[in-house]
């Protein structure tokens, strides 16, 4: 096991910059998580060894399957409730022993993490990333096999935070695939610019990756830095670029409640009317529709004449006329 003095300052002491940030509250707390001895780490070992076996012999899984937390545990799915009391018990000690190998790590993160903390990422980023390959570490670890944790859990760990520098300081999450084919556009793009003397073409691109124009495009939209809404126009920042995206018509909640308002006042009235007097009314002035429709499209429709269609409508306006003070307020006649 690395020895704390070689990993760098440790977060018992992290520096007077860090001590009220987020990384700084992170060092404190990983500061009560001691590194495990040989001694500790081998007995660590044994335990999850054997909760293992009695687990594997249990769910009657092949004998050449890997000894792991990821093979044993995750095989079992929803059957735990089944299990024996041993199984059962051997679990429980297989996820408290998981835990204390990657709370004893923490400072191994912390470690490789610090190593690229040159590259323009954030140092909370990097710790977050460093922390997965751990977890992903413990729950591939094999200790049949005799290896020490933190010697295999240094690859995992140092494998999430390359792809976390792969990714880039960016907002949405690019999934790892769309990573390496952007590298592979911009490898392309560059080798072709040098031989070309120019920049090459979209569907060049596409020939040279043996891809479709359209996704060479989308490659490069996803290649493209985000633009924060923050970003000031102005030297004091009293204008950032979201102030200047706003929309020029913004509903306001007073709008909504009066477009409620009148939805509820016209269905109140059209309950005075009859279904056909309604239906007509609803046609000839598009209510509900994307545009009126004409009393000959309502007459072949009803199959009805078209002078029937014109009487229905005056009477049922008649109609509201009586009940109510201005109809042609209502229906922008």
């Amino acid at each position: 096991m690395l020895e704390s003095k070689r990993l760098g300052p440790t977060p018992t002491s992290p520096q007077d910059g860090d001590r009220e940030t987020l990384v700084g509250l992170y060092f404190r707390d990983a500061s009560r998580y001691e590194l495990l001895t040989d001694e500790a780490e081998r007995r660590l070992s044994r335990k999850l060894n054997t909760c293992y076996r009695v687990i594997s012999a249990a769910l009657d899984l092949p004998e050449e399957t890997p000894r792991t937390y990821r093979t044993s545990i995750g095989a079992l799915d929803s059957s735990v409730c089944q299990l024996p009391v041993r199984p059962r018990r051997a679990l429980r000690l297989a996820t408290a022993c998981r835990r204390k190998l990657i709370q004893s790590n923490l400072r191994l993160a912390v470690h490789i993490a610090r190593r690229y903390s040159q590259h323009g990422i954030p140092m909370s980023d990097l710790i977050q990333d460093a922390n997965v390959g751990l977890i992903k570490a413990a729950e591939r670890f094999d200790p049949s096999r005799g290896f020490k944790f933190s010697t295999y859990a240094y690859w995992w760990i140092s494998e999430e935070v390359k792809r976390c520098l792969q990714r880039g300081n960016r907002v949405v999450h690019t999934p790892e695939n769309v990573v390496d084919e952007i590298r592979q556009l911009q490898k392309a793009s560059l080798r072709m610019h040098q031989s070309l003397g120019r920049t090459p073409s979209q569907a060049e691109l596409a020939r040279e990756m043996e891809a479709s124009p359209s996704r060479i495009s989308e490659l490069r939209a996803l290649a493209l830095r985000e633009v924060s809404t923050e970003l000031p126009l102005v030297q004091d920042g009293s204008v950032t670029l979201g102030d200047s995206l706003a929309g020029e018509e913004q509903a306001v909640p007073e709008h909504s409640m009066a477009q409620r308002d009148n939805r509820r006042a016209l269905q109140s009235m059209f309950d005075k009317l009859t279904d056909r007097e309604q239906a007509i009314l609803s046609r000839r002035y598009g209510l509900g529709l994307p545009a009126p429709e004409t009393l000959q499209v309502i007459s072949d429709d009803m199959g009805i004449s078209r002078e029937r269609v014109r009487q229905i409508e005056k009477l049922a306006l008649k109609k509201l006329q009586t009940l109510f003070d201005d109809p042609d307020e209502v229906f922008g006649a």
